[in-house]
């Protein structure tokens, strides 16, 4: 009986371990497609101002030719 009790123990906790380590690599997982979708709409972000920036530019450029 005594063995019985100590090997559901130790089997108990082999079970949280692998529940746990099953969390993490989950979150994991998860945290790095948040990175992937942050660091893309970061690059969306800088182009559209990048383009901004070139509109403003030449929009404040007039044309001396024009009527």
């Amino acid at each position: 009986m005594i063995a019985d009790s100590g090997f559901s123990f130790v089997f108990v906790l082999y079970g949280l371990l692998v529940l746990a380590v099953v969390v993490l690599v989950i979150a994991l997982i998860v945290l790095v497609f948040a990175a992937i979708r942050v660091l893309r709409l970061s690059a969306q972000e800088r182009v559209l101002r990048i383009e901004q920036l070139r509109d403003a530019a030449f929009d404040d450029d007039e044309d001396p030719t024009a009527i």
